[in-house]
């Protein structure tokens, strides 16, 4: 295995605790480029790949950000890494199952990114814990600038950055944000508010992004045009629908402690009672027992450190649990280990 060692650490960008936006764990955004002297990762062939990879790795060994980076060709990597990185959001399912000449570089805090030869030459992210639009717009604006004077991107004067997917055409930019909805998840609201925000011009995905399920009410908003708009009205209308839904969000809570504090209470003292004595348990249900838990830590019922749980969501996933126990397991002994992890962190 490839990254010994990596599924005990915590990710860096998750210690960040946003107090005043509890309901929003993390914020990204994420650029899609193209080197203009390649064809796309589509047609290219494996040589020129290859040499794409080559030219990218160069290019960040001058750029600060990417001090300390670690580059990673995927070929080089079990299933069981890579889907590692699938979990702590660093590669998408698509560059975990290419089979081109892909690659990764991750920085130490596996904050910033690139994937390189998915669908695209570069996929450019930069991840914040919390609620952090604007300062992650600003720290990738950077490191694109520095980018694209080491490299040359595939530009044009009327349609924008270039890219093998037109609905990634002209800026190239996905901004979204990870939230944390139980109110919504208690009343069944979850999708009545999915349909109002594909209403607004936005996307919801499930955990894992595109073509996963909401599992722990958790959720990505993300916007869904990327032609004829600046980054900056991406990330203003992201960041007002996301207020919109937080604020929907809140009033709930309230709603749910003034008229029915019993039942919270009893659905948070239930979960952390299973979490600490369960010998075995599944993922979907962890995650649940988990979001009831953050639930109770929002409103002051029980007192646990979020980053606890944070790092629970991370350590209770497949790849985590067999990188830990340094083994393959079927099902039922993950399950087993998945327990056996949480009352670890949990008690």
């Amino acid at each position: 295995m490839k990254f010994t060692g990596l599924a005990k650490e915590n990710i860096g960008w998750l210690k960040t605790i946003d107090r005043e936006n509890s309901g929003v764990i993390s914020s990204r955004i994420r650029l899609a480029r193209n080197l203009k002297d390649y064809p796309f990762p589509g047609t290219a062939t494996q040589a020129e790949l290859t040499r794409c990879r080559d030219e990218v790795f160069k290019a960040c060994d001058k750029i600060s950000y990417f001090k300390g980076s670690r580059k990673i060709n995927m070929e080089d990597c079990s299933d069981i890494d890579k889907s590692l990185l699938v979990e702590r959001r660093i590669i998408s399912h698509e560059l975990a199952e290419s089979v081109y000449a892909a690659g990764v570089i991750i920085d130490r805090r596996e904050q910033l990114s690139i994937m390189i030869n998915e669908e695209d030459h570069l996929r450019i992210q930069f991840i914040s814990g919390g609620f952090n639009l604007e300062d992650s717009l600003e720290i990738i604006s950077r490191i694109d600038d520095e980018l694209s004077s080491e490299l040359g991107f595939a530009y044009s004067g009327r349609w924008g950055y270039l890219t093998a997917c037109p609905t990634n055409t002209g800026t190239g930019m996905r901004a979204s944000c990870q939230l944390h909805l139980p109110g919504m998840g208690m009343i069944n609201g979850i999708r009545g508010t999915m349909e109002n925000i594909n209403k607004m011009g936005m996307v919801v995905r499930g955990l894992y992004g595109e073509g996963t399920k909401v599992m722990g009410d958790m959720l990505q908003i993300s916007n869904q045009v990327t032609l004829g708009i600046s980054e900056q009205h991406i990330t203003d209308s992201l960041l007002r629908v996301v207020k919109q839904v937080s604020s929907r969000e809140s009033k709930i809570r309230r709603q749910i402690v003034q008229t029915d504090t019993s039942r919270i209470k009893d659905a948070v003292m239930r979960s952390k009672a299973v979490l600490s004595g369960a010998y075995k348990i599944s993922f979907e249900e962890a995650l649940k027992l988990i979001s009831n838990i953050r639930f109770g830590i929002y409103m002051n019922i029980i007192d646990i450190e979020i980053r606890k749980l944070n790092d629970l969501m991370i350590k209770v996933q497949r790849a985590h649990i067999q990188e830990i126990y340094d083994k393959k397991m079927n099902p039922e002994e993950r399950d087993i280990a998945r327990a056996e992890i949480i009352k670890k962190i949990i008690i």
